[in-house]
C-alpha cells in the first residue's frame, strides 16, 4: 500500500521484488574468498572448478527481496525510535538516519537451495566443490543486493528525498543482532523464507537486511559507506564488492 505525504509515496506495506540473477564471474567467487592471484594465476582445474560452482549456483539462487518503509519518531545518543513501538539501537544509524523522516527496511535472499546443495556436498566429502559454491553464493547475494539498492533509489529519484547509504546489524558499528527481530518483524521477513535461529542469524545463509535512512535534511556523508565505519577497515572479503557488504 502507498499513501501521499508532502507529495511522495510512502510505501507503508511491505513490497516483493523478484529480482533476475546478476552478472557475477569466476573472478568475482576468488574475491568473495580473499584470494589474490596477481603475482601467480590459479590453476586451470581451479578455475574449471569455479566455473562449474557457479553455473550450478545459478541454476539454484532465487534473488528475492522485500522492503518497506517505517516512520522515524525520534533518536537518542544511539536508539531509532520508530512507529508500531520498535527500535533500532546504533549510534551510526542515529548520526546518519537521526534526522530522517523515514526509515526503509529491507532482507533478501537467494533461498534455502544453495544451502541444502552446499550441506550435500559437505556431507559427500566434497570441501571443494561446497567452497567454491558457498562463494558463488556470497558473490551472488552481494551482487544482487546492488541490483536491489539500484532498484530504490530509482523509486525514490523524484521525491525529493535523499537517501541513505545502507547499514545492517552484525557490524562493528551495530552489534546488537537482537534488532534483527525489530526488521523482521516490520517487514515481515517470512514472506519470503527467511527466519532467524535462536542467536538471530539469518536463515538461508546466503540472506542479507539492511535499512537506509529517508529524508530532506539527511547529513551529508559524501562517498562514504558502511565499511568506512566498520572496524574491518574494508579488509573483509566483501568490501571488494564495491564496498557494499
Amino acid at each position: 500500500m502507498k499513501k501521499e505525504e508532502g507529495g511522495t509515496k510512502v510505501v507503508t506495506e511491505s513490497v516483493i521484488w523478484e529480482l533476475g540473477l546478476p552478472d557475477v564471474t569466476v573472478e568475482d567467487l576468488f574475491q568473495a574468498q580473499g584470494a589474490d592471484y596477481r603475482k601467480r594465476p590459479p590453476r586451470p582445474a581451479t578455475v574449471s572448478l569455479y566455473r562449474r560452482m557457479l553455473a550450478e549456483a545459478a541454476l539454484l539462487a532465487r534473488p528475492v527481496i522485500i522492503w518497506r518503509e517505517v516512520g522515524i519518531l525520534g533518536a537518542g545518543e544511539r536508539e531509532l525510535f520508530l512507529e508500531q513501538g520498535q527500535k533500532l539501537t546504533s549510534s551510526l544509524l542515529v548520526a546518519v538516519a537521526g534526522k530522517a523522516e523515514r526509515l526503509i527496511i529491507f532482507a533478501m535472499t537467494l533461498g534455502s537451495a544453495l544451502d541444502q546443495r552446499e550441506h550435500f556436498y559437505s556431507q559427500s566429502g566434497k570441501t571443494l566443490e561446497a567452497y567454491a559454491l558457498d562463494a558463488a553464493g556470497t558473490a551472488l547475494i552481494v551482487k544482487s543486493s546492488l541490483t536491489a539498492l539500484t532498484k530504490i533509489k530509482e523509486h525514490y529519484r523524484d521525491t525529493g528525498l535523499k537517501i541513505s547509504f545502507p547499514m545492517g546489524p552484525g557490524h562493528s558499528y551495530w552489534s546488537s543482532l537482537a534488532d534483527m527481530q525489530s526488521i523482521f518483524q516490520l517487514l515481515p521477513a517470512e514472506k519470503i523464507g527467511l527466519s532467524l535461529t535462536e542467536s538471530n542469524l539469518m536463515l538461508p545463509r546466503k540472506s542479507m537486511a539492511m535499512v537506509m535512512g529517508a529524508g530532506k535534511n539527511l547529513p551529508r556523508f559524501q562517498d562514504k559507506t558502511h565499511c568506512d565505519f566498520c572496524s574491518l577497515n574494508k579488509k573483509c572479503q566483501l568490501s571488494h564488492f564495491e564496498q557494499r557488504c
